[in-house]
């Protein structure tokens, strides 16, 4: 299948056949990303657009939407022209089920609905998932970042904005360095580890769910169901883990702090 190129000037809408993944850069504006179940066709609308015209490419069954050298690690680089309205767009996707997407802003919101194997990337924008499943990414800067309903394993990095992620989660993997951390797990025993230099972490697990934590810092607190468990050492060093549960399965919740309160609750 040959290679179409589309130069978006204007507000336009664009359908095509046939494509499993869509990656997004724009620097400034709104991308929302919606799937529907009735549909196996990926449409592009163009709501508005700045002065610099979009650059749209399908190369077989790849869709890419963005700014001519546009790369989500030239970026951060540019983060000097936040501000800049030369590359804005405001987008809407519509994509059929397992359609891979990765959306990268620089101070852009993006709000993703539905995928499968979801990757979204900002610096200062606000980033929300819903009823995303499989591997979901998340990376922002100081922007906040909300996975809600999500099935399956997340990896994210926030700076200094808060994460907040829900759903019937599996691998959690969170890093920060100021920002708060919420994991909320619904219906699983996930497997949570978190490195945060200051920025508090909270987990809500089901009610009765036995767990084994481990929590390793300078200074702070590890907090079950409101009691302050104690530490091994003048540093925080924290070790518990609950005597087995015929039929239940364990949370594992591992955390490297340096001055942080690790609070878990169940129920």
């Amino acid at each position: 299948m040959s290679t179409e190129t589309w130069a978006v000037a204007a507000p336009q809408t664009i359908t095509v056949d046939g494509v499993s993944a869509v990656s997004v850069r724009v620097q400034a504006g709104r991308v929302d990303v919606v799937v529907d179940p009735e549909t196996t066709r990926t449409t592009l609308d163009v709501t508005e657009i700045s002065e610099k015209p979009l650059q749209v490419t399908r190369d077989r069954d790849r869709l890419r939407i963005g700014y001519e050298a546009s790369k989500m690690d030239a970026f951060v680089a540019r983060v000097k022209n936040l501000g800049s309205s030369s590359e804005r767009a405001v987008l809407r996707l519509t994509v059929p089920p397992g359609t891979a997407v990765d959306v990268g802003t620089v101070e852009g919101d993006a709000d993703v609905t539905g995928t499968t194997g979801t990757v979204v990337k900002t610096v200062t924008g606000t980033v929300r998932t819903a009823g995303t499943s499989g591997s979901l990414y998340l990376k922002s800067v100081s922007g906040d970042v909300a996975a809600t309903a999500h099935s399956g394993d997340v990896s994210a990095q926030v700076v200094s904005g808060a994460l907040a992620v829900d759903g019937a989660i599996g691998r959690v993997s969170a890093h920060s360095v100021s920002g708060a951390l919420a994991v909320t797990a619904v219906g699983t025993t996930p497997m949570v580890t978190v490195k945060t230099v200051s920025g508090d972490v909270t987990v809500r697990l089901d009610e009765g769910t036995p767990v084994s934590l481990k929590v390793r810092g300078a200074a702070g607190q590890a907090i079950l169901d409101g009691t302050v468990l104690p530490s091994t050492g003048r540093v925080l060093a924290v070790d518990h883990a609950d005597t087995p549960v015929a039929g239940r399965s364990v949370a594992y919740l591992t955390a490297a702090v340096t001055s942080s309160r690790v609070v878990v609750t169940r129920g």
